[in-house]
């Protein structure tokens, strides 16, 4: 997690995040309840780059940082300042999308994050984050068990050498028409 002053100097430093809301209300405070004061202590904190990366605001596919935050209905806190591909990492650390390869890695440094988190949760709204996530990664893991695996059938030391033979003379487009045409017999 980035610390420390300005990583951006003054001039590059982007003014985002307010009077982008509806009749010139910042989004901060609508949909996150963040006064424009401590928006900009959390721009402070993370130093205009995502906490997670330190990829520069301005240098992010949409040009500016998006507002991380855990929610639930048991609990909602907010946790920082992220890049679009961290945003989404954070989604597997919330138990809303599965971890793959590309991901697994990460998951200490996102506990670390969400345990950082800028609105400084009680023990009690982490312990119900917690509870949440367990409970969504419960359920992704029933929607995403892999499927088993069946077993090839036994070799007939009769039709294999005869199916070698035709797998050696033919395209692949021939043997494919061929079990076509063979499975069009069965029925």
């Amino acid at each position: 997690m980035a610390a420390g002053p300005l990583a951006l100097p003054a001039g590059r430093r982007t003014d985002y995040g307010h009077d982008n809301g509806n009749a010139g209300t910042c989004r901060h405070a609508t949909a996150y309840g963040l006064t424009c004061t401590q928006y900009e202590a959390m721009r402070d904190r993370a130093r205009d780059c995502c906490e997670l990366c330190a990829t520069p605001g301005p240098e992010t596919g949409r040009g500016a940082l998006v507002i991380d935050h855990f929610s639930s209905k048991k609990v909602s806190f907010v946790r920082g300042l992220l890049c679009d591909r961290c945003n989404a990492l954070m989604a597997r650390h919330d138990g809303t999308a599965p971890w793959g390869p590309s991901t697994e890695h990460r998951r200490d440094e996102a506990r670390t994050y969400h345990l950082a988190a800028f609105a400084a949760p009680t023990a009690e709204q982490y312990a119900r984050a917690d509870e949440v996530i367990a409970e969504r990664c419960r359920a992704l893991a029933t929607r995403f068990e892999p499927r088993p695996v069946r077993e090839a059938p036994p070799v007939d030391p009769v039709l294999q050498p005869i199916a070698d033979d035709l797998l050696s003379r033919l395209h692949p487009d021939q043997v494919a028409r061929l079990a076509v045409l063979l499975l069009s017999h069965l029925q």
